[in-house]
């Protein structure tokens, strides 16, 4: 049975396609606000969401969804509204989102894209667990990060020791140019991390560091000292490498036996810290998880 998102500040029409959605046996979580929405999928897994052009936010919101966790890369979003001009159309797709519908909503034809989004996304993340490593970069994918974490989170607990996760994501001015921000942020990464580290790929543009032994100062010096060789190398390269800028969060706990978090818990919010971070700010870029 699949879980549907909806999110719309028009109530009479999530009413509406919910109830459309749930004849069929769909699952359907409403939200009447974009916070509602990220808030919701902070709490479930859905297999697709459809977004209302009517929400002000649409575009950013689904910018906002593809950063987080329980969103991930196979996760079908929709943005359904009237008849949009081309630009709005092409922002809402570079934004994350996999088609835009136009209203009145055909519910047939949602139910079979549905459907046929959901099996993709099944086979695609069945596909993707049977190996660890994110096959563009070398490094861990999010499967390969949170078997690690899990290893050490068992030995932190053990020493009682600290463990933290950082969480790196690049913003890029030219959208065209991830493929090469993300093999430059990805070399970086894996020449300056401790081989008791692991490094791994979360999401398109996000990277993650489990850094064991280490607390809060030292994930700060960590993100601190991975961002500055990325600065260092691309000055070396002349240009060469596309513009970017940097955001942080990281999670750290000092004795990981004592902590009312489990190991893979410190990406989620390591992960969640970094969506407040200010690229723009001095001192903002990096942030930890405040609950």
């Amino acid at each position: 049975m699949a879980l549907v998102l909806v999110a719309s500040p028009h109530e009479p029409l999530v009413h509406h396609v919910a109830g459309k959605l749930e004849a069929s046996g769909t699952t359907v979580l409403p939200a009447t606000s974009g916070d509602e929405a990220v808030e919701a999928v902070r709490h479930a897994h859905p297999d697709a969401i459809l977004v209302d052009a009517a929400l002000h936010e649409s575009v950013q919101l689904c910018s906002r969804l593809r950063q987080e966790p329980h969103v991930g890369p196979h996760t079908a979003i929709l943005v359904t509204g009237g008849p949009a001009p081309r630009d709005a159309r092409l922002a809402a797709l570079r934004a994350g989102a996999w088609d835009i519908l136009d209203q009145p909503l055909d519910i047939e034809e949602l139910l079979l894209k549905l459907e046929t989004f959901a099996q993709r996304k099944t086979l695609a993340e069945r596909t993707e667990s049977s190996s660890l490593v994110d096959p563009e970069t070398g490094l861990y994918n999010l499967q390969g990060v949170a078997r690690h974490l899990d290893q050490l989170g068992a030995l932190a607990v053990r020493a009682r020791a600290a463990l933290a996760c950082v969480v790196l994501a690049p913003e890029l001015v030219d959208d065209a140019a991830r493929p090469e921000v993300t093999a430059f942020c990805a070399q970086t990464i894996r020449r300056g991390v401790r081989h008791s580290d692991v490094s791994g790929r979360v999401a398109a543009a996000e990277f993650a560091v489990v850094a064991p032994a280490t607390g809060a100062q030292g994930a700060i010096r960590l993100a601190q000292r991975l961002a500055g060789e990325m600065r260092r190398r691309s000055q070396e390269a002349a240009g060469s490498v596309p513009s970017f800028r940097l955001r942080a969060g990281y999670d750290a706990v000092g004795n990981l036996a004592y902590a009312p978090v489990s190991a893979r818990d410190l990406l989620v919010r390591a992960r969640r810290a970094s969506l407040d971070a200010d690229v723009d700010s001095r001192l903002g870029w990096i942030r930890p998880f405040e609950g």
